[in-house]
């Protein structure tokens, strides 16, 4: 078989245009064994195995008639809980509009600070991530 390489050495098809191949020597290899005929126990072995299995019982169903009046109270215990968390919150954001806490001058800084910090964090996660993707299409890894 005659092969061209490019530059970087990749199998590229020869001059007549058929991508090379190995596929008819794996035909003549296979071609010459003997077939493959099973030991005389291994059907009985095999038939006996799904027999077992089928006379395993089927497995116990998940009792969801049982569950769902639990989850239909759960939920609506949820749901009351938020409406009456946002029922006594609207009154103190109201208060809280009109009358804004002092924040002391110290903690603006520290958190514009903490602010670069998670910002230079998201630019090298952001980075790795990019180069993580490059490195894949290219084949390196």
């Amino acid at each position: 078989m005659k092969h061209t390489t490019d530059r970087k050495g990749d199998r590229k098809a020869n001059p007549e245009g058929r991508p090379e191949s190995h596929l008819a020597a794996i035909d003549c290899i296979l071609a010459a064994e003997e077939e493959l005929v099973p030991s005389s126990g291994f059907v009985a072995a095999a038939m006996e195995r799904v027999r077992e299995e089928a006379a395993v019982p089927a497995p116990i169903p998940f009792p969801w008639k049982r569950m769902a009046p639990g989850l239909v109270l759960a939920a609506g215990t949820i749901g009351w809980g938020a409406w009456q968390a946002a029922r006594s919150a609207w009154p103190a954001m109201h208060d809280f509009a009109e009358n804004p806490p002092p924040i002391p001058a110290v903690v603006i800084l520290q958190l514009e600070e903490a602010g670069w910090v998670a910002l230079a964090l998201a630019v090298s996660w952001g980075a790795w991530i990019l180069s993580q993707r490059m490195v894949r299409r290219s084949g390196l890894m």
